[in-house]
C-alpha cells in the first residue's frame, strides 16, 4: 500500500501531497500509537485507565453517565481522521479540502462509536443500589430461620425493585421458621428488613 510506504519518507510524502499529507500522517501514527499503549496497559498490567474529560473540557454529558470526551474517543479520533484523511490525499488523490471533510467525519463518527461502546459497556457492569424500603408491604418467603424479637437477624426473599433478593430480616415478636410467609412491615436503615408472619 503507497500509504505505508510514505509514512517512512516523509520529505517526499510533503512534497508530492502538500503538508495537509504530513499532518494527517502524524495523526495516524500517534493516534495508533496510543491505542497500542493503552491495549498493552489493559491487556498486560490490567489498567483500563480511561478517564471522563468532560470536566475539563466542558459538560457535555447527556445523562446516564455518557460522555463524548474520553482518552478512548479521543484516541480513536486522532486514529480515524489520520488515517482516512492520508488514504483520502494518497491513494484516493482527492483535494485537500475534500480530504479534510472525509477526516474529520470519519474521525468524529469513530469518536461517537467508541463513546457509545464505552457507555454501554460501563452501563452492563454497573450495579444497580437497591432501595430496601421498596419491600415494605410485599410478602415474602423465609429463606434462613429468622429469630424471635432481639436475638439476632435471620434471611427473608423477597422482591425489591423488581428483582428476588435475599435479605438480612428480623422478627417483631415470635421466631419464624424458614419456608414460612410473611409480610415487610419496616425497612431499618441499615438495610435489615422487619418481618411479620402472615395472619
Amino acid at each position: 500500500m503507497e500509504v505505508l510506504k510514505l509514512l517512512l519518507e516523509w520529505g517526499i510524502l510533503r512534497q508530492n501531497y502538500g503538508f495537509d499529507a504530513v499532518i494527517y500522517a502524524g495523526l495516524a501514527v500517534a493516534g495508533t500509537l496510543l491505542f497500542m499503549l493503552r491495549l498493552g496497559l489493559m491487556l498486560i498490567l490490567g489498567i483500563d485507565g480511561d478517564l471522563d474529560l468532560d470536566a475539563d473540557i466542558g459538560d457535555i454529558d447527556h445523562g446516564g453517565g455518557f460522555s463524548i470526551f474520553s482518552i478512548l474517543s479521543i484516541t480513536a479520533f486522532l486514529m480515524g481522521a489520520g488515517w482516512m484523511g492520508l488514504v483520502a490525499r494518497v491513494d484516493w488523490n482527492l483535494a485537500a479540502t475534500t480530504s479534510g471533510v472525509l477526516s474529520g467525519g470519519f474521525g468524529v463518527a469513530l469518536m461517537l462509536l467508541a463513546s457509545s461502546l464505552l457507555f454501554y459497556a460501563k452501563k452492563m457492569t454497573h450495579e444497580v443500589k437497591l432501595d430496601p424500603s421498596d419491600a415494605v408491604g410485599r410478602v415474602g418467603t423465609v429463606y434462613l430461620q429468622v429469630p424471635e424479637k432481639g436475638a439476632g437477624t435471620g434471611q427473608v426473599r423477597v422482591t425489591v425493585q423488581g428483582q428476588q433478593k435475599t435479605m438480612s430480616a428480623v422478627s417483631t415478636g415470635e421466631a419464624i421458621a424458614s419456608f414460612q410467609d410473611v409480610k415487610v412491615v419496616e425497612a431499618r436503615g441499615d438495610g435489615v428488613l422487619v418481618i411479620e408472619p402472615l395472619a
